[in-house]
């Protein structure tokens, strides 16, 4: 839905979507192009050995489902997926697209990884884009969408399709409404009444700039906006613009869309609209913001309404969770193949699949990413693993990746220091430190974030597993 802008009563009759064919040239009226090719270096451990998109979320659901499934759900006929970084996984998980509605008739998909087909590597979101001209072409649509695949979100794109096509706008800029402490992460608009952008900045750390962009009473009462910490409007990371016009753009230099294009753009005396998607919508490219989106879900009232706003994902053949007598589950998110021994406390937690807690272990604001996908994907052994804490263990504040298994008695958490005192005793069981090396390596065992104290713990490889020592305490 959006804000401060009306649309007619039949303003949904102005693209229907479907396939339409000029001469012996297919066309389509909407393609959706995803970037999913970044490589998510500030989730530290959790992307070591795949991509971003690829991160498990929310008990069951990997990252890249929710665009996928916002694309499915808005009946998107063709969309294109630009890959690139640690992209196997995410190319097979993909595979065919069958999941989300992809029948090669109706609905076509198409990956474009440089890595696999040996052509140069994407450099940006716009540069992605740009090097798959010839490929979009090849569907000559009207509009498209160009949109992220890092960030949570339920969303049909009708209205702000619709919107584009109202506003004739050369670029639409899908926003959503962030709070003051969120600003110097993202892009930033500032509108008119009639939600033309009159002004951007680009992650901006200045105070008094900042202070420019900040809603005004006047706005956030047409927006509906109630919430004194909601004032700013942030670029999602989404944008929709015909197509002609976006082949024309990108011959602006510079890699990416919220550095470079756009301002080009403005500069030339373009078009600029911002559309107010007032959803839950949430970037989890950095470690804390991550774990707080887990934690959003876990208090009772989901921010998203799964039975309205499907998200689909690879289904397992794990059987259903079971939880042993004596046990107590607060606020909790489980997932197929999950075990919770007797006497067990699990308090705002999310839990992957085919996670084992054993007798008397005290879970609070932990994210268990679970079994790996074994299993799902054919290179990959065909027996899914499991995450284990074994009896007697106390976690507090931890993200474990796939296959992690923590001994007994193992106490884990903010209290038992500062993360340079807890490196060290991790670093003393032989544990290696979370670290970046030239040509896109990274190592390492875990990651300490430094401002909330939450401990990551990385996988060793795909054919072992990592495992905590019993009684230790970090």
């Amino acid at each position: 839905m959006s804000i401060g802008f009306s649309l007619p009563d039949n303003a949904h009759n102005v693209h229907d979507n479907r396939y339409r064919f000029i001469g012996k040239k297919e066309s389509v009226d909407i393609l959706s192009f995803i970037m999913a090719g970044g490589r998510g270096t500030r989730l530290k451990v959790l992307t070591k050995d795949t991509c971003k998109p690829m991160v498990g979320i929310l008990g069951r659901y990997k990252v890249f489902d929710f665009v996928a499934s916002n694309v499915t759900n808005t009946g998107i006929p063709v969309t294109l997926i630009a890959s690139q970084f640690k992209s196997e996984r995410l190319n097979e998980y993909i595979g065919d697209g069958r999941i989300w509605g992809y029948d090669k008739l109706c609905r076509k998909l198409e990956i474009l990884d440089p890595c696999k087909d040996e052509k140069e590597m994407f450099e940006g979101t716009a540069d992605s884009v740009r090097k798959s001209i010839e490929q979009i072409d090849v569907y000559n649509p009207g509009i498209v969408l160009v949109l992220g695949s890092d960030h949570i979100y339920a969303m049909n794109y009708r209205e702000a399709i619709v919107q584009h096509g109202m506003t004739n706008a050369d670029i639409t800029v899908m926003t959503s409404i962030i709070p003051d402490s969120k600003v110097s992460n993202f892009g930033i608009v500032k509108t008119d009444k009639h939600m033309r952008i009159i002004d951007f900045a680009e992650k901006p750390k200045d105070k008094d700039l900042i202070e420019g962009f900040r809603l005004t009473p006047e706005m956030k009462k047409l927006l509906g906006i109630d919430d004194p910490h909601l004032n700013f409007l942030a670029s999602m990371g989404n944008y929709i613009l015909f197509w002609d016009r976006l082949k024309r753009f990108l011959n602006f230099p510079g890699a990416d869309f919220g550095k470079d294009i756009i301002p080009a753009i403005s500069e030339n005396s373009g078009n600029l609209y911002a559309y107010i998607f007032n959803g839950y919508w949430r970037d989890v490219g950095r470690v804390q913001d991550y774990f707080e989106c887990n934690m959003d879900f876990t208090n009772g009232r989901s921010p998203i309404d799964f039975q309205k706003h499907r998200i689909w994902t690879r289904k397992s053949n794990l059987p259903f969770a079971q939880i042993t007598t004596g046990s107590s589950i607060q606020s909790t998110i489980l997932s197929p193949g999950d075990v919770i021994r007797s006497n067990s406390s699990i308090e705002s937690c999310v839990l992957g699949q085919q996670v084992i807690i054993e007798e008397d272990c005290r879970l609070d604001h932990c994210v268990f990413l679970g079994a790996d996908d074994a299993g799902l994907y054919s290179s990959y052994t065909k027996r899914p693993r499991d995450t284990r804490v074994e009896r007697g263990s106390s976690l507090s504040r931890v993200i474990l990746d796939s296959n992690v298994w923590i001994g007994e008695s193992v106490d884990i958490g903010p209290h038992n220091g500062t993360p340079e005192e807890r490196k060290e005793i991790l670093e003393s069981v032989g544990l290696e430190p979370y670290s970046e090396h030239d040509g896109d390596i990274a190592k390492g065992d875990f990651y300490i974030e430094p401002d909330a104290g939450i401990l990551i713990m990385g996988h060793k490889n795909s054919s072992g597993k990592l495992v905590l020592p019993d009684g230790l305490k970090c």
